[in-house]
């Protein structure tokens, strides 16, 4: 008999935790389990490429109001005679306003998800917060695991409101060694509960999705950075527009493309304008299949000020590209400095000056490729970590 799964995430954005979930799904064996997957939102990027074998459950339009625009959110409700939901609604975006505190907001969305109906062998929260609380508040199921995708230092002040939930889970599963001993270090209930699952990477489908072409706009023969990710404070794109403009006050001919959305485009358009780089620091927006573009650069560049496991950077691995990225802690577990990538402090000058060391040495830029291209990076196996887990 097959058991029966059911994955929740807030969406499938433009994310890195949530372009591993869909790989995720594409491995799974079809013919052994049942798959639900619980969508706050059903909406995002990478929901087109969810397996057909999957049933799509969301919360329908009360949440999607609720937590949308404030006043469509507040008429929509009066006018379906919920005047306590209304003014749920008001108290929710004082409060989220002014605070990071789950323990307050928490309670206020929980309100208008659902219970599910039907009891589940196992149900997975793959991303942290409002995921693994739903788990454990709205799903029955035998086993419960909340998944980790963050070095949960950035995000400590949620700590007292986690570890109500992280005691009544049976597993937690990190993307990287260092997350996991981060976990434990945090919230000793979970001690001997904490497992090791990597991003499933698939070199053979990121290869041939790279084989389109790609087109940078006005790259002319300038040298091609590329980043990708979330425009957000985690990814600090701050620090890339500012190593662009050192790189164009010393004379190199760089044009740096983006490819990501999010809540700091405004802020960051804003720098660029004010540095005078409209030309050269470029944002292309969310792209469905960024692998042409990595394919296509002279050197993937990224300057996260934290990650759990980027994905991004094993993308650029299997494509063997130059890679410069700053010396988050977790960083170690993907790149050996000098050697498969070059590993940067985090300040724009440092940045600029490896960006700029690389660029005037092309033999070193080979050599790096060649490396990458002799490392296995595909981890198509750990799909039976995962199973071992269930």
């Amino acid at each position: 008999m097959k058991k029966k799964l059911l994955f929740v995430c807030p969406s499938l954005g433009s994310g890195g935790a949530e372009k591993s979930l869909v790989t995720l799904l594409q491995k799974i064996d079809y013919a052994q389990y049942d798959v639900d997957l619980f969508l706050f939102r059903s909406e995002g990027l990478f929901v087109p490429l969810i397996p057909a074998q999957v049933r799509v459950l969301d919360c329908g339009a009360d949440y999607r109001m609720f937590d949308g625009s404030i006043k469509p959110s507040i008429l929509y409700f009066l006018r379906r005679g919920k005047p306590g939901t209304a003014l749920r609604r008001m108290r929710y975006a004082r409060l989220a306003s002014r605070s990071h505190d789950m323990a307050q907001i928490w309670p206020y969305l929980s309100a208008v998800l659902p219970k599910l109906s039907g009891v589940y062998d196992t149900a997975i929260a793959y991303l942290e917060g409002p995921a693994t609380y739903f788990v454990v508040d709205h799903v029955q199921a035998k086993r419960k695991i909340a998944f980790l995708h963050i070095d949960y230092d950035f995000i400590a002040y949620r700590q007292a409101f986690d570890a109500r939930y992280y005691q009544q889970i049976d597993l937690l599963a990190s993307v990287s060694e260092e997350c996991c001993a981060k976990a434990e270090q945090y919230f000793p209930c979970l001690r001997g509960k904490v497992r090791h699952m990597p991003n499933i990477v698939l070199p053979s489908f990121i290869r041939q999705m790279a084989q389109q072409e790609a087109a940078f706009p006005d790259a002319g023969g300038s040298t091609i950075l590329l980043t990708v990710g979330r425009l957000t404070v985690q990814k600090r794109l701050d620090r890339a527009v500012d190593a662009c403009a050192l790189l164009t006050k010393r004379g190199y001919d760089v044009r740096w493309y983006v490819i990501g959305v999010g809540a700091l485009e405004s802020a960051l358009r804003e720098q660029v304008q004010s540095l005078g780089l409209q030309d050269r620091f470029i944002f292309l927006g969310e792209q469905s299949n960024p692998y042409p573009y990595m394919r296509a650069c002279d050197i993937y560049a990224q300057t996260s000020q934290f990650e759990g496991k980027s994905i991004a950077i094993d993308e650029a691995k299997c494509l063997a590209k130059p890679i410069v990225v700053t010396n988050f802690e977790t960083v170690y577990d993907q790149i050996t400095d000098g050697v498969n990538g070059v590993i940067t402090e985090m300040e724009p000058e440092a940045i600029a000056q490896h960006i700029a060391a690389l660029i005037d040495d092309p033999q070193r830029r080979q050599a790096l490729s060649a490396e990458l291209a002799r490392e296995k990076v595909g981890n198509e196996e750990e799909i039976q970590r995962f199973y071992d887990m269930l």
